[in-house]
Parts: C-alpha cells; sequence; structure tokens
C-alpha cells in the first residue's frame, strides 16, 4: 500500500537526513514539510530525529509530537507548545526533538470571519470540507486552517511520555488522558491530506488545539465552536523527510495500519 501511495505522490520530495536539508529550505516556501511517516509512528518509532529549532526553519504553523511521544505538538504563529499529558502546556525550545511532524508557513489563501454554531468535531470537519468543495474543488491538494474562537466545550487528549521498549500507538492511545474545557477561547491548528497519502499521513482532517492563554491543550477529540474566524493555506508541495535510524529501517511500512490510525484519531 505505501510503495504505491508514494509512486502516486509526484510533488513528493524526499530530503536526506542531517540540519543541511532544512537549512537549505529555510526560505520560506508554499510547502508542507512532513517529519517522518504515520505508519513508523503507529509503530512505535517514537524518537526524535529533528529539532523543534530546524522545524521552525521551515514553518510556522503545524502540528505533530515530541521526543518518547511526549505530549502533542502545537506550532502556532512560529511558537512551538508542548501539550502534556498532565494537561500543561509549555513552550518549547530549539534542541527538543520530534519524531513525528506536519508543518509550513501559513499563506492566508482563504479567509472567513463568521464561523459559528458547529457544536461537534464532525461539523467541524464537514465545514471545513465544504469551504475546500466552494473554494477549490481539490480533494488532492493539503490544507492547513488556522481557527480562532469561542467555544462552548473543547474535548482534548495527550499522550504521556514513553519508555523503552515502546508501545504501539493504538494500545497507548486506549489510556490517553483526556480533558474537557467550558467557555474559553483558543485556536485550533488542522491539517487535511489527502486520501491517496494513507500509510505517509492521516488522511483527512487531523486537529489540535491550544487554549488562547496558552495553558491548555491536546489533540481534539471534540469541540463546540459558538463564533470564530479562520485562515487556510492550500498547499500543493510535500516535503518529507525520513529518518536515518536503525528502528526506521526495520520496520515493515507496508502494514495496512488504517484501522488502527482511525482509532487513534477519533475518541474513544
Amino acid at each position: 500500500m505505501l510503495k504505491r501511495t508514494l509512486s502516486t505522490l509526484v510533488l513528493l520530495s524526499v530530503l536526506s537526513s542531517g540540519c543541511q536539508a532544512y537549512a537549505e529550505a529555510a526560505v520560506k516556501t508554499d510547502a508542507l514539510y512532513q517529519v517522518s511517516l504515520i505508519n513508523a509512528l503507529m509503530q512505535g518509532d517514537y524518537d526524535g530525529t529533528v529539532s523543534v529549532g530546524d522545524l521552525l526553519m521551515v514553518g510556522d504553523t503545524g502540528i505533530g509530537t515530541f521526543d518518547g511521544l511526549d505530549g502533542e505538538m502545537i506550532m502556532l504563529d512560529g511558537v512551538v507548545y508542548k501539550a502534556k499529558a498532565d494537561g500543561s502546556v509549555d513552550i518549547q525550545q530549539d534542541l527538543e526533538t520530534v519524531p513525528f511532524a506536519a508543518v509550513t508557513f501559513l499563506d492566508n489563501d482563504i479567509a472567513r470571519q463568521d464561523i459559528a454554531g458547529l457544536s461537534s468535531i464532525d461539523a467541524l470537519k464537514a465545514y471545513l470540507d465544504d469551504l475546500v468543495h466552494q473554494e477549490t474543488g481539490d480533494y488532492n491538494r493539503f490544507y492547513v486552517a488556522v481557527i480562532e474562537g469561542r467555544f462552548n466545550t473543547v474535548h482534548v487528549r495527550s499522550v504521556p511520555e514513553q519508555t523503552k521498549p515502546y508501545k504501539p500507538l493504538s494500545e497507548i492511545a486506549e489510556t490517553q488522558p483526556e480533558y474537557i474545557y467550558e467557555s474559553l477561547e483558543g485556536t485550533i491548528v488542522a491539517l487535511r491530506c489527502p486520501d491517496f497519502v494513507e500509510g505517509i499521513n492521516v488522511p483527512g482532517w487531523h486537529l489540535h488545539f491550544i487554549s488562547k492563554d496558552k495553558t491548555k491543550g491536546g489533540h481534539m477529540l471534540n469541540a463546540d465552536l459558538l463564533s470564530g474566524s479562520l485562515k487556510m493555506d492550500v498547499i500543493s508541495d510535500l516535503n518529507l523527510k525520513l529518518p536515518n535510524t536503525d528502528s526506521f529501517s526495520s520496520l515493515d511500512l507496508n502494514k495496512d495500519l488504517s484501522s488502527d490510525t482511525e482509532k487513534v484519531e477519533s475518541k474513544k
């Protein structure tokens, strides 16, 4: 499955390991930069291979996780936040590393100021997909959206740091701490990947949240959005950095892990 997918991704640029590749890409481009593959993360490849400092050279907005699967990453306005399993949020320094992330320099290709009354994550995803349909009609490209708003409730979770030997992500997700917050303002950072990247990233929308005061956040499971505004970037290029590690090289990346990935992404 993964080999077939990779062969169809014409715009895929595989970067060599090391900081030099990122240094060469430091000039702002309209591309999505991804570290590793979702199939690798699903199988427990949690060791960080790219630094936060390097990520900030290729993007100012995005999502991911950290070394040892320690928390959820929200990159917003050029700052990298870690939403931790205890419910707290910390700013991350340049030397922190990530095993998986997808970031870009956000362009305001599409904007909306009047979002209201989206009472569930399914309604929110449907609204975003409808917006894609109206604006481009192209579900074969990548989209990054930032939604600032007022929320009646937000339901998130975050994974605790793991120790070796690492368990598969599908097992860990079953025990992740969850938090429900009421009456707050905050920001959603959302990534939409096309269906053909299955095994490379998660098809459809993947949403992370951080509160306006930067004290709460995580992987979004549900939300009741009262009102808000949106910026969306339409992206045609994917630059993929594969880890140069023994653990990554030993993985069977052709496994069909779509059902496990769907369970990890959704509410328990």
